[in-house]
C-alpha cells in the first residue's frame, strides 16, 4: 500500500527527492505519457544534486512539456511511503502561456491536455493526490 501526505505548513523534509508540477494550459491541465511505465502523470522528476527544489521544477516542466514562458509557485511538500521508506516531494503549480516542444524524449512519448484526471495514470496513488491538492490550490484562480 502506499500512503502520500501533505508536510505541514512551514515544515521542510530532511531530503526532497522529487519535484512534481501541476501545470494549467488552455483551460486543461498538462500531463505527459512516460515510456517507461506507460501511463499519464504530471511532469516531474528527480532533483539533481546540489539542485534547488525551485531549479528542479523549472527543469522539468521544460523538459517534459516543452512550456517555454510559464508562472510557477510552490505549493506544498509531501511524503510517499511504499513500504520501504519515506520518501519526500515538493508540489509546485504552474500557469503554462507558452508551449514548444518537449526535449525529453527519451522518457516522455506524449504531452496531452486533459480536462480532467486522466484514467490511465501511472504512479495512481500519488499522482491522483497531488493532482486534488493542485485542483484544491488553483479553485478560484482565472487560469
Amino acid at each position: 500500500m502506499v500512503t502520500v501526505e501533505l508536510i505541514p505548513g512551514g515544515s521542510t523534509p530532511p531530503d526532497v527527492s522529487y519535484v512534481v508540477i501541476a501545470a494549467r494550459y488552455e483551460g486543461g491541465w498538462l500531463f505527459v505519457k512516460h515510456r517507461r511505465r506507460g501511463g499519464w502523470e504530471m511532469p516531474a522528476g528527480h532533483r539533481k544534486p546540489g539542485e534547488d527544489t525551485v531549479v528542479a521544477a523549472v527543469r522539468e516542466l521544460t523538459e517534459e512539456t516543452g512550456a517555454t514562458e510559464f508562472i510557477m509557485e510552490p505549493v506544498s511538500y509531501y511524503s510517499v511511503d511504499t513500504g520501504d521508506g519515506r520518501q519526500y516531494g515538493r508540489l509546485f503549480c504552474a500557469v503554462v502561456e507558452r508551449m514548444g516542444a518537449h526535449t525529453d524524449t527519451d522518457e516522455i512519448e506524449e504531452v496531452r491536455i486533459f480536462r480532467r484526471l486522466p484514467r490511465n495514470l501511472s504512479l495512481q496513488e500519488v499522482m491522483s493526490f497531488l493532482y486534488k491538492v493542485a485542483r484544491q490550490h488553483n479553485k478560484g484562480l482565472k487560469v
